[in-house]
């Protein structure tokens, strides 16, 4: 059955304002999380303007996930992925919300890693959502590609938030496992990058070569510097969006 015009389009509306809320809520709560840390903490006023616009953005995201999960409900048949997606995005806002509640202002490591990891989980399925319901046609060379540096930047995303959150030493083994996968994950980037300008989308594979040069030169640049919010900010804002961009890429062109 093909789905109704204007309620898909309602669905893609919903999915994209999700996603854009969902970017500021991962921005600023690296911000919180990184500005308590900070060698000089920020000032309290300025914590409570962070915190402010995270209860806002949060609380909208909740209510456009709900709109989701129902357009969802309705385009099941003809949509059905797009609806499995848009059930995981609520499943996940929900766990969110209970480790919030948990947490509180004072969250431990467990649960400021369970945070880190689920808010980007949560923004990628609401890119795949908006690329599934936005697809044109890809090739398979570009699909496996994708994928494969899709894994990378999972991996890369647990250990780039174990190294910030839980571990004692940053200057680790396990920091070099960290830069390697970094120098894998870009080549993969510029890989993807490669496949999307040579079917003709110049502009969005600028995009993600530029994606693919700022989050290991940020991280680098946090790791010379630390500690240094600003630096360390940078780094974490890039990741989210080399999350999302390769994400919606593998959704809507591989």
């Amino acid at each position: 059955m093909p789905p109704n015009p204007p309620e898909a389009h309602r669905f893609a509306q919903f999915a994209a304002t999700g996603l854009a809320l969902m970017a500021i809520v991962v921005f600023v709560s690296a911000a919180i999380r990184l500005g308590a840390v900070a060698p000089q903490p920020l000032p309290a006023g300025a914590f409570a303007i962070l915190r402010g616009i995270h209860r806002v953005a949060a609380s909208l995201d909740a209510v456009v996930i709900f709109a989701l999960a129902w357009y969802g409900w309705r385009l099941r048949h003809a949509l059905p992925r797009c609806a499995y997606a848009a059930w995981l995005a609520l499943a996940l806002a929900i766990v969110l919300s209970v480790l919030g509640v948990i947490g509180g202002r004072a969250p431990g490591p467990a649960l400021s890693l369970g945070n880190l990891v689920g808010g980007l989980a949560l923004a990628a399925t609401l890119a795949w959502t908006l690329g599934q319901l936005r697809r044109t046609a890809g090739s398979a060379s570009s699909a496996w590609s994708t994928s494969i540096t899709l894994g990378l930047t999972f991996v890369q995303c647990v250990l780039g938030g174990w190294l910030a959150i839980v571990a004692t030493d940053l200057w680790s083994p396990l920091l070099l496992v960290h830069v390697l996968f970094g120098a894998l994950l870009m080549i993969g980037m510029l890989r993807v990058a490669a496949a999307r300008g040579a079917s003709g989308a110049r502009r969005g594979a600028m995009t993600l070569v530029v994606i693919a040069f700022a989050a290991p030169a940020a991280g680098s640049l946090a790791l010379l510097l630390a500690p240094n919010f600003a630096a360390s900010l940078a780094h974490a804002a890039a990741v989210a969006a080399l999350v999302i961009a390769l994400v919606h890429t593998r959704a809507r062109f591989a």
